[in-house]
């Protein structure tokens, strides 16, 4: 399929229409912040603060810049001094991701007085005022990027004393629909891949792959919404996760412990997915698990029912989405070895036909180009911070779940999970691309309802080649609109 590229990339309306809340992704590359290791969502806070401004960064601008940065981000090696100079009682301030937690006494008790957690310098149970908390509520959940400042003296604990967080805290969504009506179909969509950090007018991104690369923020958009992406190495799977806001954890490969993912048995604190609203394995092909059935199990349950328990523990709900990133073989026609089974290569675990029929879709990554450097975004997108949140804020938005199921109709080829499955696609594509819910019946066929179609008939394909349960249905899905 080819890209419909007909039209000029909207710039000049992306910035009438968001002033402060667009920026130029040209800032970004050219500023060394994402190969320091700072997020895309705070870098582009931090640009548009200290460097506002179009185009690549002069150098001027780059040496302005490194000079906040070597004094901001604290290095491997800072440590030691940093607390040298709380000993003596200078202030510090600092940006990193600060989270705080409730303490539970040896008696079961809650602690009065909650302590925040610095990971870049290791440092836990730091003392930090109520008001700062109140004031930032996220702190309690996954944590927020900000300026943070530290104080302390000899014989007593390094104490934050004042916090800037970094991250937009909430968005206006009828706003952002009002913005969005003033822009086509084909502007909207080229804005979302921009402002991904992806250049939508390059040729290699065709109609599908958009669609595809597009899937890729279904999880952020609807709760307990729970997909697999297959794709040959390098075409950005995990870019978007790892960049686009504190609330989505991303797992690469390895090990993945019950206590780091559901609940830590021995300080009785919740895994990662009970915190996130997104929680990402990525490399899942060299996935293993310490105590395998303690993690399925629990885990198979919370896919069916968002809610999840371990042994001797109180059931803990979550609308936290799930998302499984592969690395899969392709044959020399750049296709899957094995279309019918994708998952054939892939753990154990994934071959059980109760826990892949629980997966909403599959993502064909390999319909996504291998990425390039000129596919870097050089255009107007939204800032990363503000994109992530009114994606996330949309989540709980039950229109479009509603719309999909008014509009969608069904046949004896889909069972339930095949319904909400597509539906939940569907709906998400609409919140994606409609975010004010205007289009036509034929808009939502071929947006949303072909492409949530396809996800789940990938998975239809694998139950139909492991189960001959499956086989009583059909190999095809099919669905139209109403």
């Amino acid at each position: 399929m080819t890209s419909s590229n007909l039209i000029d990339y909207p710039n000049v309306l992306i910035r009438d229409v968001f002033g402060p809340l667009c920026i130029d992704k040209q800032r970004l590359p050219s500023s060394g912040l994402t190969a320091a290791g700072v997020p895309s969502f705070v870098a582009e806070w931090l640009l548009d603060k200290i460097v506002p401004g179009s185009g690549p960064l002069t150098p001027e601008e780059r040496t302005q810049l490194n000079g906040f940065v070597a004094k901001a981000f604290p290095r491997k090696d800072d440590k030691n001094e940093i607390m040298f100079n709380l000993s003596q009682g200078r202030s510090h301030k600092l940006i990193a991701l600060m989270q705080v937690r409730v303490k539970l006494q040896r008696d079961g008790s809650l602690d009065p007085d909650p302590v925040a957690s610095i990971p870049v310098l290791n440092l836990e149970n730091c003392p930090i005022p109520l008001d700062i908390i109140e004031r930032n509520k996220m702190l309690l959940r996954n944590g927020v990027w900000g300026k943070i400042t530290l104080a302390g003296q000899l014989d007593h604990p390094v104490e934050v004393i004042d916090f800037e967080p970094f991250q937009c805290s909430s968005v206006d969504l009828d706003l952002y629909a009002n913005c969005r009506a003033k822009f086509t179909i084909l502007q909207w969509r080229d804005l979302m891949l921009c402002s991904m950090g992806s250049n939508p007018e390059h040729p290699g991104y065709t109609d599908e792959a958009k669609t595809w690369m597009l899937a890729r923020l279904l999880p952020l958009v609807e709760p307990n919404y729970h997909i697999m992406e297959l794709a040959p190495k390098g075409t950005g799977k995990s870019f978007i996760f790892e960049n686009i806001n504190s609330k989505v954890a991303l797992v690469s490969g390895g090990k993945v412990t019950p206590a780091q993912l559901l609940i830590n048995g021995r300080t009785k604190e919740v895994g990662i997915l009970g915190r996130h609203e997104v929680v990402v394995l990525d490399e899942v092909q060299s996935l293993t698990f310490d105590n395998p059935d303690e993690v399925i199990g629990p885990l198979k349950n919370y896919l069916a029912s968002g809610r999840y328990n371990r042994s001797g523990f109180a059931e803990i709900s979550s609308d936290c989405s799930l998302v499984m990133l592969a690395n899969i073989q392709l044959n020399e026609y750049l296709r899957p070895r094995n279309e019918n089974n994708l998952i054939g290569d892939l753990p154990e675990f994934l071959s059980e036909t109760a826990f892949l029929d629980r997966i909403a879709g599959i993502i064909p990554g390999w319909e996504i180009p291998k990425f390039k450097q000129d596919m870097i975004a050089s255009q107007v997108g939204l800032k990363m911070d503000f994109f992530g949140e009114a994606l996330l804020s949309l989540r709980y938005d039950n229109r479009f779940y509603a719309y999909a199921q008014h509009h969608t109709q069904f046949n004896q080829t889909t069972n339930i999970r095949d319904q909400n499955a597509i539906c939940k696609s569907a709906a998400g594509f609409l919140k994606i691309l409609y975010p004010h819910l205007s289009l036509t019946v034929m808009d939502y066929e071929r947006n949303c309802l072909k492409p949530a179609l396809q996800l789940r008939q990938f998975i239809r394909n694998s139950l139909y080649s492991l189960d001959e349960e499956f086989r009583g249905f059909g190999e095809l899905i099919e669905a139209e609109v109403k």
